[in-house]
Order: structure tokens, then sequence, then C-alpha cells
């Protein structure tokens, strides 16, 4: 997601990434400087014009935004089940998902989280985000005793305790999840427990593929329509073209052809998706369904089960054939 903010050919970079990096430079620069006084006075010349050694030592107290920092301390644990949950089901983060469905703690901000969730989306390649108050219809909350803890209050009844433990409602246990207490009567028997006494387990109870960590619940909608397949395709695409600039020993900013032949389901996610192709290659031409002239590098490749040939040469060396399927880009 970042690499976007920062490399952007042909279009001005993100201004408030770029100043975001540069104060976190000069800030770590600063630092380094009673360590690493060359360097950092290397680097901090470079960065602003002046000796770190002339600059005063960063100091603490800089303003946070609490309710900022929680919501994305939600997003990176979002995020990180998120790409779990693809591990379960076996579909790699380069194939996009329509939705999303998360559930987060009370104590994170709303309004600042729903600033967060294009970035979230971003990060697990899904359509939409939606957030739900609860995750009551995305798990069902199971109660593990821990025969330890009760039996240090319970002693021979701890068995029936922990069997009573089954009977504690899904607030109840949300309430010890949070480091509450509860109650459940049996046959006239009170039975108290406390956080440390249960262990809150989660089942899926949909067909999303789900992951929690506590209360941060993250489920993904695994169906795939044509047009997510397509697009997961071109996607996986890219990455094989970026692989042959790599094996070419081009520079970062060279420019170049492609040619990309193969059969009709590849073709034809190749030709939906060929401004997004050639924008992450940096391409200039797309021949789709033929074979380049004098490629540079010529490859074949196995994209979702589906074999491919991907060429690809230099621009200043490109021959373009005659009859072909393209895209140019100016």
């Amino acid at each position: 997601v970042n690499r976007a903010r920062f490399w952007a050919p042909d279009k001005e970079a993100d201004p408030a990434a770029l100043a975001t990096l540069h104060h976190c430079l000069v800030t770590v620069t600063r630092l380094l400087a009673p360590a690493a006084p060359f360097l950092s006075d290397w680097m901090h010349r470079a960065l602003v014009g002046s000796s770190v050694h002339l600059a005063r030592f960063p100091a603490p107290g800089a303003p946070r935004d609490a309710e900022l920092e929680g919501a994305m301390d939600a997003v990176r644990r979002l995020a990180s089940l998120a790409r779990a949950a693809r591990e379960d089901i076996g579909l790699g983060v380069r194939q996009p998902l329509a939705r999303m469905v998360v559930a987060y703690p009370g104590t994170v901000d709303a309004p600042a989280f729903g600033r967060l969730a294009g970035l979230l989306g971003a990060e697990v390649n899904v359509k939409a985000v939606e957030v739900v108050a609860s995750d009551a219809a995305l798990v069902t909350l199971r109660a593990k005793p821990n025969f330890r803890a009760l039996g240090k209050r319970y002693g021979k009844e701890t068995p029936v305790a922990a069997a009573a433990a089954a009977r504690l409602s899904a607030e109840q246990l949300r309430t010890l999840e949070a480091g509450g207490g509860a109650q459940v009567e049996v046959d006239g028997r009170q039975f108290e427990y406390l956080s440390g006494d249960v262990e809150v387990t989660r089942e899926v109870a949909s067909d999303l593929a789900v992951q929690s960590e506590g209360p941060y619940v993250a489920a993904l909608d695994p169906a795939l329509t044509p047009a997510l397949r397509q697009e997961g395709l071109a996607r996986e695409m890219v990455n094989r073209i970026q692989r042959l600039r790599r094996d070419a020993g081009y520079d970062i900013s060279t420019r170049v052809t492609l040619a990309v032949d193969g059969p009709p389901e590849v073709l034809a996610a190749v030709q939906a998706h060929s401004a997004f192709i050639q924008g992450e290659t940096l391409a200039r031409g797309l021949t789709v369904g033929g074979r380049a002239d004098r490629p540079d590098r010529e490859q074949e490749v196995t994209l979702d089960g589906l074999a491919a040939v991907i060429g690809i040469q230099r621009l200043d060396d490109a021959r373009l054939p005659r009859r072909r399927t393209h895209t140019d880009r100016a």
C-alpha cells in the first residue's frame, strides 16, 4: 500500500507520505548522532542541509492522538487476522475479495477507525470493509474452564463449577474477557467466575473465513466472482512481469513493452486490466495474444493453474509487431 504513495511514476508522490518519511529520518538521524557521528552528519546534511551536531537533540513530549493510535492498532491486528484467514482458505493476498466483516472492542474510537477502513481494505485486498457492533453474527463464544484457577476456590466442587461455565451467556463471556466477573446458578448453588477462571474461545458461525484474537474478529467472504478472478490473474501477472524485469537487469525506471500469450482466460484478464498492468510495470506497450519480436526475456509462467508466456523488451530497443491487440500508454 505504501509503495504507491512513494513510488509514483509519471505523477507526484503523496506529499503527506514524503513529509512523514522526512520527519522520521531527521529524528532518527539526530538520535543516532552520538553513536555514529559521521554517518549521521552526512545523512542530516543531505536531508536538511546543515550539520546534525548543530541541531537540537529530539525531546519527548510531542503531541499524540490517542484515538488515532488506538484505531491504527486495531487496523494492524485485523490485517494480521485477515492474512491468517486467507491462509486457512488458501487464497493468496493478490486475489481480491469482495468484502471483509470486522468487529473490534468498544474502546476503539469508531470515527477514527472509519477513516482508516480504506487503508485496512487496501492492505488485505478487499473491496469493502463492513463493521459490526458485535461478533455475535460471526462467531459463537464458548467457555473453556481453567481447572487450576477454579480448583483454588471450589476444591471438590471444581468439576461442577467447570460444567456450569457452559451456561455462561455470550454477554457474560465478553464481560469476563474484559476483566469483569460473572455468576451462574445451578441447582440453587451460585458459582462466581473471574476473568482468569475461563478462557473464551470462538467458533465460526457463518460461511465466512473467520479469525479472531479476543474481541478482534476478521471475517473474509471467500466467494469469487469472474471479475474478481480476472483481477487476481492480473495481479499475479504483474508479479511475474516484475520478476522478469529484475531478471533482465532493468533499472527501476526503465520503460518496457510487453507481450502476453496464453489461454483465453488469461488474455481476457490481461485485456480487462491492461492499464493497471502497464502502470505497475512501467510498460508503454502491451501485446495481448501474441509473442514479442525480440524479447530481452521470455518465460512461460503458471497463473492459477493456467500456462501463459510473457515477453519483455526495453522500450528503446522494442519493435512492436504490425498486427497486434495492444493498449498504449501516453
